[in-house]
């Protein structure tokens, strides 16, 4: 029977392989870790440079602060949908497999992208035409006129974002398939430093704007263009290091005969999970928006916004530098049918990022205050006028961070289940997951005071974090037979015994430097104070339990040092 298949849509007989330096650099989980870490550690700090400035034009507890925060977060959204259903889950499981091909996967390659950039230019083009509606849903029907009309045409200017937001997703994922994890990290930072010169030149010109009726359209085109350039920017840098990478894309179009039918099904359950799991940030970001632009201050979207930015910090570091790298190999390891090795990268992934999560997790809860008042200096505490920023931020921190590891751990599933091609349990958990935050948005909503709104969300997301890493791991542990849990039980708790200890040395120490009504300095004087002391304590809390862990996460530093040597 002759065969009907395209050329280059069938794979190579068994023994086919990437060539050797692209398999090679996908293996070399520690290092492509090193470097995501390290990309992603300059970016999140210009990062911080990015959200303090905002913090100093718009404020935090502000109308205006709230109406840019939900118009620059829609298009992200909206991405999460794309990239999760689309990109991620499938770019780099089919490219993998497309290097077994007869053209070193070239062909369909080229159609997989272009599906993609298709389907982007064409959800901006929808969202564009909807973003009334959306803006209208997203805000509560006493947030005043002008509260809707300024965070419209923001969103206008920012909708552009989800195309180059998907670019940028789209020339990193063949990157990382191929090997090359720099360009990707390092990406990021050049939207922050355009945004930094966009919000430099706002806040030269016309100062500290949190009030909605005082913005003008020239205040709106600046803070929007220059915000929604830092990301054109962004997907477009990397087009130059896959044009070094080798990798040469030419649109091809037709997709019948090339296996895009099964992807569809896993794209359909992913599609689900996604759906369900934007359907409740969408309601968060409703139930988190002022009910009224005149009533008193409390935390709503722009204080969640600040915490989760401090909150996501270890975790993009650490667990989605780890991830990302054991990714690709997860699904090497798939596809060749070696449980053994898949087995390994899972533990791999929920050993490693504890050894640093754990900590972290101690750090937010003990030194919160200081850290928001030092990274978001602008940010004010005026008891007289029931206005606390710094603690605002430290409290949704605070309780965000109990669910560090567990969220880390639900970013494992995730990879876990798209190497694995298995997009039902992905969308059960997530499911799971979703109904526990829904709950938690309907108390927030209808029982919760004003004040706490915020922290409610973030309480039961960290609820939901939990339930589901302990679901997931339930499932992995019995589809891998076995995961060795008692003995990554163990570092956890020794682990967590050490942060705990350092985390109060850290607290108390602080405290006697700084008070609530201190200035920038009291604060950051206890913030390095308190974290040299975290730091000091935790090291030997390790030392006496023998933590193995942490001495093989510091060998590669100490060797570098004279003493080391």
């Amino acid at each position: 029977m002759s065969d009907t298949r395209p050329e280059g849509a069938e794979a190579d007989p068994e023994g086919a392989a990437p060539p050797p330096e692209i398999a090679a650099r996908v293996d070399d989980v520690a290092r492509n870790s090193v470097v995501m870490a390290l990309g992603t550690f300059g970016s999140r700090i210009l990062g911080f440079v990015r959200a303090a400035l905002l913090a100093a034009a718009l404020g935090v507890v502000s109308v205006s602060a709230d109406s840019f925060t939900i118009a620059n977060t829609l298009p992200t959204q909206l991405f999460v949908l794309i990239n999760g259903g689309l990109i991620s889950a499938l770019l780099i499981p089919q490219l993998t497999k497309a290097m077994l091909r007869k053209d070193g996967g070239q062909d369909f390659s080229d159609r997989l992208v272009t599906l993609c950039l298709l389907v982007l230019g064409a959800a901006t083009v929808l969202a564009m035409g909807l973003t009334p509606w959306i803006v209208g849903l997203l805000t509560r029907p006493g947030s005043g006129e002008a509260f809707g009309d300024l965070t419209t045409f923001m969103a206008y200017i920012c909708m552009p974002q989800l195309f180059f937001y998907g670019l940028y997703a789209v020339l990193g994922q063949v990157l990382q398939a191929r090997g090359n994890f720099l360009a990707f990290a390092w990406a990021p930072a050049w939207a922050n430093l355009i945004q930094i010169a966009g919000l430099t030149y706002f806040i030269l010109e016309w100062g500290k704007q949190p009030r909605v009726d005082a913005w003008t359209t020239q205040m709106i085109l600046v803070l929007g263009l220059t915000t929604t350039l830092g990301i054109v920017i962004q997907g477009l840098s990397l087009a130059w290091p896959l044009w070094k990478s080798g990798f040469r894309f030419r649109p091809r179009f037709g997709w019948r005969g090339y296996g895009f039918g099964d992807m569809s099904r896993m794209t359909g359950w992913t599609v689900a999970a996604l759906l369900i799991s934007q359907f409740y940030g969408f309601v968060t970001t409703k139930v988190m928006s002022p009910e009224n632009i005149d009533g008193a201050a409390v935390a709503g979207n722009a204080v969640q916004a600040n915490a989760y930015a401090l909150y996501i910090l270890p975790h993009s570091i650490i667990t989605t530098s780890i991830v990302t790298a054991l990714f690709p190999a997860m699904s090497r390891a798939h596809e060749s049918g070696d449980l053994a090795e898949l087995r390994r990268r899972v533990v791999s992934g929920l050993k490693g990022p504890a050894v640093l999560l754990l900590p972290a997790t101690a750090i937010f809860i003990a030194l919160g205050r200081p850290m928001a008042k030092t990274l978001f200096w602008s940010i004010q505490y005026l008891p007289g006028k029931g206005i606390d920023e710094p603690g605002s931020i430290a409290l949704v921190l605070a309780i965000m961070a109990v669910g560090l590891l567990p969220f880390g751990i639900t970013a494992l599933k995730q990879r876990y289940c798209f190497a694995r091609g298995d997009g039902w349990l992905n969308f059960w958990l997530v499911a799971l997951m979703t109904g526990i935050n829904l709950v938690g948005c309907a108390v927030a909503y209808w029982l919760t005071p004003a004040e706490y709104v915020v922290a409610t969300v973030a309480g039961f997301a960290t609820v939901a974090n939990i339930v589901s890493a302990g679901a997931f791991l339930a499932v992995a542990r019995r589809e891998l037979h076995g995961l060795g849990m008692a003995e990554v039980n163990r570092l956890w708790l020794r682990l967590t015994v050490a942060s705990a200890v350092a985390g109060v040395a850290a607290w108390g120490v602080s405290t006697l430097v700084f008070d609530p009504a201190s200035a920038w300095l009291p604060h950051a004087t206890g913030l390095v104070v308190g974290g040299l002391v975290f730091a000091v304590v935790f090291l030997a809390a390790a030392k006496l339990l023998r933590i193995r862990e942490v001495d093989d996460m510091l060998a590669p530093v100490l060797r570098r040092l004279p003493i080391g040597r």
